[in-house]
Formats: C-alpha cells, sequence, structure tokens
C-alpha cells in the first residue's frame, strides 16, 4: 500500500487537475450556469495549484532524476515541461474567453470543464513511452477539441469546423491506431524503447529482427504512427483540417488549438523518435533506420514551411493567415526534430517556447479587434494602430517575433534551429527556412501596414480592456526579454531534452 501511495503522489498533478474538471462540472451543474464566470476564477485558482506542484516537481526531478510510475507513466523534466506549457496556456485562453466581447458570460461552464477535460489527455500522452496509455491521452484531448471547435452550435461556421475535425481527426485516428497495432505485432511489446533495445534473442523481438526479415511492415507501421502526429501538429499533407478549422472555431479555442494541443503533438512526437530511435543501447540497424526517419521529416519540414508561408501570403482574414502561419511554424519546429540529436530537440523545445510567448500574443490581437470591428479582416485594422496604439505596438513586436527578426525570442530560437540542422549536414534546409522567413515577411508586416501605415478617418474608437491589454502587453515585453536574456529558456530547453537520457546522436546511440 505504501509503495501504490508513493506512486500516486508522483502523479499528485494529474490527479489535482482531475479533481478540479470534476468540480467545474459539478459546480456548474448546482448554480446551472448563472455565472460562469466563477468558474473561470476557480479554473485560474486551479491552474494556479498544480503550476505551482509542477513546479515543486521540477525541482525534485533534478535532484532526483526520473523514475516510472505503474510501469507506464513517466515523470521527467520532459513532460512537466510540456504540463508548465499547458497549464499556462490553459490560463491564458481563460482570460481569453473572460475578456471576448462576443462570447456570453453565463451558461458556459462546460467550456472550462472541456479545457480541463483536454488538458488532462495532454498531462498523460507527453509523460509515457507506451504506446497505448499514449493513444487514449491523444483520444481524450482530441475527443474535448472536437467539441470546443463546435463550441457555438448556432453559428454555422462552428458545427462546419467541428463537423470538419470529427471526420479528419476519426481518419488520423485510425490510421494511427493501426500503425500501433501493426508494431505490437511485428515486435510484441507497446513499449517504445524496449522495441529499438531488444537484440531479437528473446521476447518481446523488438525491431531488430524485423528489420532484417520483414522491413516493408515496418516501414508502414512507422509511417502510420508519425501520419497521426503529423494531423495533430498540422504538418503538410496533412494540414487541409488546419485553416477551416481555426476559422470557424471561437477564437480562444483557436489559441488552444495553436499553441497548447500543437506543442503537445510535438512532445509526443520527440518522445516517439527519440526512445525509438535514440535510446542508448539502440541496436545498430535501428538507428540506421533513424537517419532515414530524420532525412523524411527534413524533408516534410520544407514542404510544410513553404506551403504554409506561401498560402498565408494569399489570406484576406487574420485568423486564417495566423492558421497558415501555424502550419508554417510547424515546419520549423521539425527542422529540430530531423537533426535526430539531443541539441535538435533541445532547440525545438526552446522554439516552442517562443512560439508560446509570440502566437499566444498574436491571437490575443486577433480576439480584442474582433470584439472592436466584429470582423477578422485584416483590412479593417486600418488606422486602428493610432487608436490603440499600446495593442498595436505590442502586435508589432509578435510580428517581428513570427518572422525571426532580432531582438526578439523568435530570431534566437530559428538560430538555433538553424545551428543544429547544419550541424547535422542539412544546410539545404537551412537555406529553405531562411528563405521562408523571408517569404513570411511580406505577409506579417501587412498587418502592421494597416494598423499604422493606413490611414483611416472613419476608424471607430476603441473601448479600453484594461486588464487584457495589460496581458497582452505583458506577452510582448516577454517576447523582447527573453530574445535578450536567452538564458533561462535555454535551461529549461536543455534541462527537459536531457532528461529523455537519449544519446547525444543517432552514431552514439549505436552499441
Amino acid at each position: 500500500m505504501d509503495a501504490y501511495l508513493t506512486q500516486m503522489a508522483s502523479i499528485a498533478p494529474e490527479l489535482v487537475l482531475t479533481g478540479l474538471a470534476m468540480l467545474v462540472l459539478v459546480w456548474d451543474l448546482v448554480t446551472k450556469g448563472r455565472n460562469s464566470n466563477q468558474i473561470a476564477y476557480l479554473t485560474l485558482v486551479g491552474l494556479a495549484v498544480v503550476g505551482y506542484m509542477l513546479l515543486g516537481q521540477w525541482q525534485e526531478l533534478g535532484a532526483e532524476g526520473s523514475h516510472t510510475v505503474f510501469a507506464m507513466v513517466t515523470i521527467d523534466r520532459f513532460g512537466t515541461f510540456f504540463k508548465l506549457f499547458t497549464v499556462g496556456s490553459l490560463a491564458a485562453v481563460v482570460l481569453f474567453v473572460l475578456s471576448d466581447r462576443r462570447e456570453k458570460k453565463n451558461h458556459i461552464g462546460e467550456y472550462y470543464f472541456l479545457l480541463l477535460g483536454a488538458a488532462i489527455g495532454i498531462f498523460f500522452m507527453v509523460s509515457t513511452s507506451n504506446l497505448l496509455l499514449m493513444m487514449l491521452g491523444l483520444e481524450l484531448l482530441s475527443l474535448a477539441s472536437y467539441s470546443l471547435a463546435g463550441f457555438h452550435k448556432g453559428d454555422r461556421r462552428s458545427a462546419e469546423a467541428a463537423m470538419k475535425y470529427v471526420v479528419f481527426g476519426g481518419l488520423s485516428a485510425g490510421i494511427m491506431l493501426y500503425g500501433i497495432s501493426l508494431l505490437y505485432g511485428l515486435t510484441g511489446s507497446i513499449d517504445l524503447i524496449e522495441m529499438g533495445t531488444a537484440d531479437g534473442s528473446a521476447w518481446p523481438l523488438g525491431l531488430v529482427t524485423q528489420f532484417q526479415t520483414s522491413p516493408v511492415p515496418v516501414a508502414v507501421a512507422v509511417v502510420l504512427v508519425l501520419a497521426g502526429f503529423a494531423y495533430k501538429v498540422s504538418v503538410v499533407p496533412f494540414h487541409w483540417w488546419t485553416p477551416d478549422v481555426y476559422e470557424g472555431a471561437p477564437t480562444p479555442v483557436t489559441t488552444f488549438l495553436a499553441v497548447a494541443s500543437k506543442a503537445a503533438g510535438f512532445a509526443v512526437l520527440i518522445r516517439f523518435t527519440g526512445a525509438l530511435f535514440m535510446a542508448e543501447g539502440m541496436q545498430a540497424s535501428v538507428a540506421e533506420y533513424g537517419h532515414r526517419i530524420g532525412l523524411m521529416l527534413a524533408l516534410l519540414s520544407a514542404v510544410t514551411m513553404t506551403i504554409g508561408n506561401l498560402a498565408a501570403l494569399r489570406q484576406a482574414s487574420l485568423k486564417r493567415m495566423l492558421a497558415y502561419s501555424s502550419v508554417a511554424h510547424a515546419g520549423y519546429v521539425l527542422m529540430g526534430l530531423a537533426a535526430m540529436s539531443t541539441g535538435g530537440f533541445s532547440a525545438a523545445l526552446f522554439y516552442l517556447a517562443a512560439y508560446y510567448f509570440m502566437n499566444l500574443g498574436a491571437f490575443g490581437f486577433l480576439l480584442f479587434f474582433e470584439g472592436v470591428t466584429g470582423s477578422e479582416k485584416i483590412e479593417t485594422l486600418r488606422g486602428l494602430g493610432w487608436k490603440a496604439p499600446l495593442i498595436g505596438i505590442t502586435m508589432v513586436a509578435f510580428l517581428v517575433s513570427l518572422t525571426g527578426l532580432p531582438p526578439t525570442v523568435g530570431f534566437y530560437g530559428k538560430l538555433r534551429l538553424f545551428y543544429e540542422v547544419i550541424d547535422a549536414d542539412l544546410m539545404w534546409l537551412a537555406v529553405v527556412a531562411g528563405l521562408n522567413s523571408v517569404i513570411s515577411l511580406f505577409y506579417y508586416f501587412r498587418v502592421a501596414r494597416e494598423l499604422f501605415l493606413r490611414e483611416n478617418e472613419s476608424a471607430r474608437d476603441v473601448k479600453p480592456q484594461p486588464l487584457f491589454t495589460g496581458f497582452l502587453v505583458v506577452l510582448g515585453v516577454a517576447t523582447v526579454y527573453f530574445g535578450l536574456q536567452t538564458g533561462a529558456l535555454e535551461s529549461w530547453s536543455r534541462d527537459s531534452a536531457a532528461s529523455l537520457e537519449l544519446a547525444e546522436s543517432l552514431e552514439s546511440a549505436q552499441r
């Protein structure tokens, strides 16, 4: 019993988050949805408690190292990094809901319950090398996301977004589950590390024997699983749902999908590729196969960032532009994975942290001016930068960071990715990424031009929102500050990647 309680204590943040979701649901039922703002404040307090527990867990892991709970959940700094990322994203999304001028303030308690349910799924999927638990966490996240996308039941666009999300999501989940079943049938295990390190002399056989006897089924299985992850993070050619779902979903939900859900997808993708191909003691044939996976990820990275940026150039809607921008940034993050090294994974984590600040800020700006103009069209922003200069200038900082220009955190994040792919002999990928950054300059600064360089004498006055404005300014300051003082984010990303206990590169993973 003592051992059981000790293991339960290791997943205390997950248990508290689950209890918070139940409390939110019951409170909404008891109050009959009369004042949903109370539930929002309860959610923020609960997230603060979970965040405090995760920070304590981070410190403990630094002293004690990682460990496994119930032989399924891995408690390490990598998982804790993404759990903190999720808590911070969720807190911001709750603030977005409270600040949304077009959202009802009553009878939306299930909004917060669904967000918390999605977070529970993320917590488990980012903390396991067990494919079954990984899939269950992914499905919990997906089911909550489908409901959130169609939250505005009377809105045709919201209903259409939910339908498309369900159809594409169900298809990708089926493909991924089939790939997992193939891997299990071929290797006799659902544990990723065991698949790569087993030498084939005993059960489970692992991948090494299959590479020698039946490499084609293994290739099919791995590609099917990667396709499921690619859908979640909007990698080409699995990105078609992104602009329509982002446009139709409520803006706070779009923010959640673009930031928290996408980061969780990358967390699982990093753990999958690392555990399967880069664990210490990896069989030589498995590590050799990892080189091919790295090349495939590099090609997907180049195609994804190029299509995302080119499509964003043509968008008249700011929301769709940011949707295609998120596709392009998925390509940038893939650069770190394509390097297939611990340094590349660390660079990807740093870029995701940078993405948190600048993308949250950009969607916050969208939400603010949606309430002013009632439209998502970029042209409706004409001249409004002078009506709300603090918000306008802050948005310019986000745009500079999204482009990858100094002195912002986005610039340093891209610089780190460039270094890692060059070290991995992928110079061509760095060149493609550089050209794509130039392309993105045109559509990002189109927004800045409408805000400050186009006159509009009939521009309406902007009703102030001091709390929301202050939050966006904090994000803007952080975007610049962490571009100048990178030490804290570098330390977090480096320690998180190191906690995976992987070899430095594919070559050093071989026996």
